[in-house]
């Protein structure tokens, strides 16, 4: 018989479904359902993820309008995953009350029973646990005709094509479920829970195959490679005692390999596949975190921020941690870190205080909690990853708050562990051998042991101790090297130690600052020793000066005064705050709160690889940055013994402008001094300087008449030449032995005559004239058993001394700093 209705297209009629008030409520009754939307808030489940598996999991149950509620309650929390988490809860209760709301269990029973009683009615084809084929159509197909036939009225009917075979396939899978479970539950002697759908066993038969493996990766990418991983759906947990090491759950090494791009997949070192027993201590350890500890939150605003394990034990897998905060209830620059400052909120009445017997330790502020300047935050455990020893720059805002004292000291003192080598000193400061001193000679970071060389007894011995039962120790002289805070990078020597606090001689600027010890690496500077000089050493620049020095142009970003810029007019050293220059007024501020924006000059002296610093003695300069700012110096590099009262100090050579250079005039007072003949056909002699212009000077040879020569080919007393920079030069090669027979000539073809230089190039020059400070072949004016003769005797005796013998010494120029003369009238 016909099963649609007469039409005038002869079109077949679609199926249609009857849906009760039963069957609207069963999906929002549906505990499964619930435990999805709670996965988007306890996981990194993705909205996009959830109403995919919502959707796939009530097949024809699911309508996004009966759900409206539950998603609102998963926003509702305002980045609270907590508070969201509370307020689904809530929805949930409307809908599933406990003894009377129908189950996934009960509804599944319904339909098997009848299921059973149709099958009952004939005999069963095949014994298969998971397929049922005797699901038929004739009598839902002769219940459909007979709804069809009745009133439309009183039923509510929605009509879908095809409906009808997906809900009697739901039936069918909701029957194999309820006999596996009923067969499991009849064998199963050890009490473990049974899954309640056939999908639920899909990856729990996949988890007996994965194992975890320890990866051993580079450093620097340690955090790209647990991302991605994350991304590609591994169980990944970033090791918190060793860096570069991951714990991956996987099937073999080949899969985590194959998912990693090229880039990352250079990056990997070795796969260890740990133990059963060592795999239980790692996620028992990451899943229960200490208290106190240190945390990285691994997702959303804070990510990558370190904080305080506050309370670990909230219930659903939430921890509550303090952090530094990121949103201010008052105006602050934008990505500003600081602590929360009370004074400066905008309504102090609808401040509660947090009391701790009677100190006030935080407040309550429109519905935050603060602690000591710090936010309290709740994040659920799966976004936090534990930290053993973070940096110290890491935790400064929580050494600034003071908050749990003790806890801060321990893990500075840890990190300041970590720079303990072999061959360093320390003080044993917890057991027996308390305040016991010993060499180390080896360290086990990993392990937090270290083993010291100590004298016992007269007799040396080797102790392995904990890291934290002893104490790295220092000396005044030692030459050290700071790691964190912000005098990071600095090098130099400890001058004085008082308590945990020293006072360190940088190496370069000889400037004086102090430091926690720490934040000290006791290490040897950077210098490097040569056992024989190159042929050719060239001049390198001074290294940048990046700290804020007075002169420079700053901006404030924090407090009253941001926005605010100008010029730096004070400065003191080892202070925390400096003077600028606004308007007409000067305005105090902390150094922390100000960047450089740019150097008050542009024209200061630079370095050039060819010209190397266009500086020379006899030059005006004005000081454009430190203490001697806006101030002119005259260049000397040799300093003068006869003038006591004139002022000589050192300036980096980046921080002078040079006003002009150097003129005759400040030659006349050698007229009527001696000077030294350097080139020509007198080159050697000394002579007495009568007067001198621009193209050629009058001097008189000892003993002679007055001769004309050109101003290049004279020298003073202190090596400057009448109309040119001194003369400088690399470093010669090696000194060779001089023939007993002979003095040995330089030949100008040989390597030696390489490192010679023109008066106007400091840097060498292959194709230079010769070097008027060297004896070459166009010097020899007689034959060499003549000059011999005379070499204790004659005008060169002074010059043939092994303090002046010029091919083995040279002039050089030091142009890390510049030594100025300051006169009394400074022009």
């Amino acid at each position: 018989m016909s099963k649609r209705a007469a039409s005038n297209d002869d079109a077949p009629i679609a199926k249609r479904i009857r849906i009760d008030d039963e069957n609207q409520t069963a999906a929002l009754a549906d505990k499964r359902a619930w435990a999805i939307l709670e996965q988007f808030l306890t996981t990194d489940m993705s909205f996009a993820q959830m109403e995919e598996a919502l959707s796939s999991y009530l097949g024809n149950r699911y309508s996004p309008n009966d759900w409206k509620e539950s998603r609102d309650a998963l926003f509702s929390g305002d980045s609270d995953d907590y508070l969201a988490l509370t307020n689904l809860r809530a929805v949930m209760a409307k809908h599933i009350h406990p003894g009377s709301a129908p189950n996934d269990s009960s509804l599944a029973e319904r339909r098997s029973s009848s299921a059973r009683i149709q099958s009952s009615r004939r005999p069963a084809k095949l014994k298969n646990p998971y397929l049922n084929l005797d699901a038929e159509e004739d009598e839902d197909e002769e219940s459909e005709d007979h709804d069809h036939n009745g009133s439309s009225d009183s039923r509510k009917v929605t009509s879908l094509p095809g409906s009808s075979s997906a809900a009697r396939f739901a039936a069918v899978i909701d029957d194999m479920t309820h006999r596996f479970e009923a067969t499991q539950r009849s064998s199963s002697h050890d009490g473990q829970a049974i899954p309640s759908s056939i999908s639920d066993l899909i990856p729990s038969v996949g988890l007996q195959d994965e194992r975890m493996y320890l990866l051993h990766v580079q450093r620097n990418v340690t955090d790209y490679i647990a991302a991605h991983l994350r991304k590609k759906k591994f169980d990944v947990k970033v090791s918190a005692w060793i860096a570069g090491q991951l714990y991956v759950v996987a099937d073999s090494p080949k899969t985590i390999a194959k998912s990693l791009p090229f880039s990352l997949y250079l990056a990997m070192k070795q796969y260890v596949r740990i133990s059963d027993e060592e795999r239980e201590v790692v996620e028992r350890t990451y899943n229960k975190l200490p208290n106190p500890a240190w945390v990285r939150i691994k997702h959303g605003k804070y990510q990558g921020d370190i904080a305080q394990v506050f309370d670990p034990d909230l219930p659903n897998g939430f921890v509550a941690i303090l952090v530094p905060p990121r949103d201010f209830p008052y105006p602050m620059p934008p990505r500003s870190r600081s602590l929360l400052d009370r004074s400066c909120l905008p309504n102090r009445n609808t401040v509660s205080d947090i009391n701790n017997g009677e100190d006030v330790v935080g407040f309550k502020f429109k519905g935050e909690t603060y602690y000591m300047g710090l936010l309290l935050h709740n994040f659920h455990r799966d976004r936090l990853e534990r930290v053993v020893c973070p940096h110290a720059d890491d935790i400064q805002l929580h050494l600034q708050s003071g908050w749990n004292q003790s806890f801060l000291k321990r893990t500075v003192v840890a990190f300041s562990m970590q720079f303990l080598h072999v061959g360093d000193w320390a003080r044993i400061v917890k057991g027996d051998l308390s305040s016991e001193i010993g060499e180390v000679t080896s360290t086990d970071h990993p392990a937090s042991s270290a083993t010291l060389k100590l004298i016992l007894s007269g007799q040396r011995k080797k102790v392995e101790l904990r890291l934290q039962d002893i104490e790295r120790m220092f000396q005044i002289g030692d030459a050290v090297r700071v790691v964190a805070g912000p005098y990071l990078g600095v090098e130099g020597y400890v001058i004085q130690m008082e308590d945990d606090i020293f006072c360190i001689c940088q190496d370069v600027s000889k400037e004086q600052v102090e430091v926690s010890k720490y934040y000290l690496d006791r290490r040897p500077l950077s210098h490097a020793l040569q056992a024989r000089l190159p042929m050719q050493q060239l001049f390198k620049p001074p290294p940048d000066i990046k700290s804020i020095q007075i002169g420079d142009f700053i901006e404030v970003l924090i407090g009253e005064h941001i926005g605010k810029s100008g010029i730096v007019r004070w400065l003191p050293m080892g202070g925390d705050n400096l003077w600028f220059q606004y308007g007409k007024l000067q305005i105090p501020v902390p150094i922390s709160v100000v960047r450089r924006m740019h150097l008050p000059h542009l024209q200061t002296l630079q370095y050039t690889q060819d010209k190397g610093h266009d500086v020379k003695p006899g030059d005006v300069v004005r000081v454009a940055r430190g203490p001697e700012y806006q101030t002119k110096w005259v260049v000397d590099i040799f300093l003068n013994p006869r003038i006591p009262d004139f002022l000589q100090v050192e300036v980096p050579i980046s921080f002078v402008i040079k006003v002009r250079n150097a003129t005759l005039d400040s030659f006349k007072k050698d007229i009527g001094q001696e000077v030294f003949i350097i080139g020509g056909d007198r080159k050697g002699y000394r002579a007495t300087l009568y007067s001198f212009t621009s193209e050629n000077c009058i001097v008189a040879v000892h003993g002679q008449q007055h001769t004309k020569i050109e101003p290049k080919d004279v020298a003073t007393r202190y090596r400057m030449r009448l109309n040119a920079p001194q003369p400088q030069s690399v470093t010669p090669p090696p000194e060779k032995v001089p023939p007993s027979s002979s003095v040995a000539i330089p030949d100008p073809s040989t390597s030696s005559s390489l490192w010679t230089a023109s008066p106007e190039d400091p840097l060498p020059s292959l194709t230079a004239e010769l070097d008027p400070w060297t004896v070459n072949s166009n010097d020899i004016l007689d034959s060499i058993d003549a000059r011999l003769d005379k070499l204790k005797e004659g005008p060169l005796a002074w010059l043939m001394k092994k303090e002046f013998f010029f091919p083995v010494h040279h002039a050089s120029r030091d142009v890390k700093s510049l030594a100025l003369v300051h006169g009394r009238q400074a022009t």
